[in-house]
């Protein structure tokens, strides 16, 4: 894990500096760069394998290639062993070099050959073409942006992207729309007009002083999807699930320094906890999260217990108060990486913070529910032609209030399209800001646009729910999750990997028939089958959660946040006041608001969008 930032010229100067210090957190270990023809490659290192001889950027040992990487290459001794019987020689035992090794036996299509988290920036000195290339599911973050000549900049965070290209921070309005009410920007699309993703799979080649740019797809999750498909696997047995999840665990923990796992006590979290404490070599460290004043009936801590117990793991908890919201909150939001709204984003940075004292490297669940079918929409969609007409009465009166009320609202929904985007809709957005920013120039319908667009292209044979996974695996997890924890684990220089996240194993589970994956109204059989006699029954039984507790009464009640929220959103100068007015702002905070605990994500929102927005008017990098 490390952070990668570069640029490829139009006129080339060798006096350059990268900003190498606006990813210091992403690669505490060393900072270096390196000219190679028309490009400047930095990169920041975390050291995780090979650390006595793996820095970069690094070169092939004949130097016809220079490459920058931030991730890990899990399958990189089984390709170094086909690469030396090709005659390839290796200087180090890295798995960097081993990327290079591939680009100069098969070219960019060789990337398709990795399995891991990859975001790469490669010179090629033969042609003079700089490949910049992000994984398959995007689980590492890659932008890039052009500059006012036309060279190319690309970075691992945008706002070292920013920093180094100068353009501007104008605001793409219509992301700040979907980030409100989808949770993160559409497609390819971030916060800023000018600044793009790399899209998973997928290969920018820019031409020597950046003349050209040429788009590359090297691997896609759907054709991996319809091939597993095609083969036509039915009966898939306990054992074969246990194995593919095992066989990709194993290969999570290939490292150099030591490694833990964060533990929800929830049913993927579980599932690699337990791979991981059954490999033995002493206890496994796991990580969990509390929150001060959260009842035992919403704490998940309880079911972390039982299953570091059973599994015999050491845990850690971690307790998450009022306090850490305010400490914390800034540092996450308050530069031009923000905002990061969700709470779970506090607790993850402090739960990071904590396991940086022992570990460098931690396995998280991330990516099981996409995989398996575990998402209680995966269930019950199939449900809404016959129930649509009753959904569209009863959500007139039950709102989306609870989750009875969001089934109501996205059943009710004929399209497809939008009903699957109305399953994860954000019901913490301000109607007053959403107006404000249609009335400017937001267009509301580009996501919807998107999501069709997708819909069309996946095979015909395919299921309502295989199609709402590989959704899932394109936006969802890439544009949200993914670069949430990513941001937030890296802000404690900690590795996050993601074996429930894997082409080994991913597109086989999607692939699988509905009626293997969901019973009745319950999903990821396959997993809870395959490891039903290896964690508590009551970690297998128990109804999806996510991360609850007490914001609204922290914020109306614990001084400290209050205070920071009150001089945030009310302040004559809050950037807020672009879109809304002092009474709306304030009507945010009124003690009847705070006790909803609609109404309390919603002031938490509008916070995290204020130190944000500060951050974009004074160009902060960093908090």
């Amino acid at each position: 894990m490390c952070g990668i930032i570069g640029s490829v010229r139009r006129r080339p100067s060798a006096t350059e500096t990268l900003g190498l210090a606006t990813l210091c957190h992403r690669g505490p270990d060393a900072q270096t760069s390196a000219h190679a023809g028309s490009a400047h490659l930095g990169h920041t290192r975390l050291s995780i394998i090979d650390l006595s001889s793996g820095g970069q950027p690094m070169s092939d040992v004949h130097g016809l290639t220079t490459v920058v990487f931030n991730g890990e290459i899990y399958n990189h001794l089984e390709l170094r062993r086909e690469l030396e019987a090709r005659g390839h020689e290796f200087a180090t035992r890295s798995d960097t070099e081993v990327i290079l090794a591939t680009y100069l036996a098969w070219g960019v299509a060789g990337f398709a050959r990795l399995r891991g988290m990859y975001a790469l920036a490669l010179h090629d000195r033969r042609d003079g073409n700089t490949v910049i290339a992000r994984d398959p599911f995007g689980i590492k973050p890659l932008f890039w942006t052009r500059g006012r000549d036309g060279s190319v900049f690309f970075a691992s965070e945008v706002g070292a992207l920013l920093d180094l290209s100068g353009v501007s921070t104008d605001l793409d309005l219509t992301s700040v729309l979907e980030t409100l009410a989808s949770r993160h920007p559409s497609g390819l699309n971030t916060l800023y007009e000018h600044v793009k993703r790399v899209e998973p799979g997928t290969a920018l080649v820019v031409a020597p002083q950046a003349n050209a740019v040429i788009y590359v797809r090297f691997a896609s999750v759907t054709e991996e999807v319809e091939r597993c498909r095609l083969e036509g696997e039915r009966n898939v047995t306990p054992e074969e699930v246990r194995e593919r999840v095992m066989d990709s665990v194993e290969h999570h923990t290939l490292a150099d320094v030591p490694l833990g796992c964060f533990l929800s006590g929830g049913l993927d979290s579980s599932v690699v906890a337990q791979a991981l404490a059954s490999r033995g070599g002493g206890p496994l460290n796991a990580y969990s999260v509390g929150f001060e004043g959260a009842s035992s009936e919403t704490s998940e801590l309880p079911y972390a217990r039982m299953v570091a117990e059973h599994i015999g793991a050491r845990l850690h908890p971690v307790t998450v108060g009022p306090a850490d919201f305010v400490a914390l909150a800034p540092r996450l939001s308050g530069s031009l990486n923000g905002p990061f709204a969700d709470h779970a984003d506090i607790a993850l940075l402090k739960l990071s913070l904590r396991a940086a004292e022992d570990v460098k490297v931690v396995l998280s669940g991330e990516g099981g529910d996409e995989s398996f079918g575990g998402y209680p929409k995966y269930a019950v969609d199939n449900l809404a032609r016959p129930l649509g007409p009753a959904m569209r009465l009863g959500s007139r009166w039950l709102g989306r209030r609870g989750k009875l009320g969001i089934a109501a609202d996205a059943l009710s929904e004929p399209s497809r399209a939008a009903r699957w985007m109305r399953w994860f809709a954000n019901d913490d957005a301000s109607p007053a800001l959403v107006g404000s920013l249609i009335g400017a120039g937001a267009r509301p319908d580009r996501a919807l646009h998107w999501v069709e667009e997708r819909l069309i292209g996946y095979p015909q044979g395919w299921s309502d729910l295989q199609r709402m996974q590989v959704l899932d695996l394109e936006s969802w997890l890439p544009n949200n999750l993914l670069h949430r924890g990513d941001y937030t684990t890296m802000q404690a220089s900690i590795e996050q990997r993601v074996p429930l996240l894997d082409m080994r194993l991913t597109p086989w589970a999607v692939a699988l028939p509905r009626q293997v994956k969901i019973h009745r109204l319950r999903g990821k059989m396959p997993l809870r089958q395959a490891f039903g006699d290896r964690l508590p029954r009551a970690v297998l039984e128990r109804p999806k959660s996510g991360f609850r507790l007490p914001l609204g009464e922290w914020l109306a009640g614990d001084p400290g946040l209050r205070s920071m929220s009150r001089d945030l959103l009310l302040s004559p100068g809050a950037r807020l006041r672009t879109w809304m007015s002092g009474a709306e702002l304030e009507a945010l905070l009124a003690p009847a608001a705070l006790a909803q605990t609609g109404s309390a994500k919603l002031a938490w929102t509008a916070v995290c969008l204020e130190l944000w927005l500060q951050a974009v008017h004074s160009r902060a990098v960093v908090a």
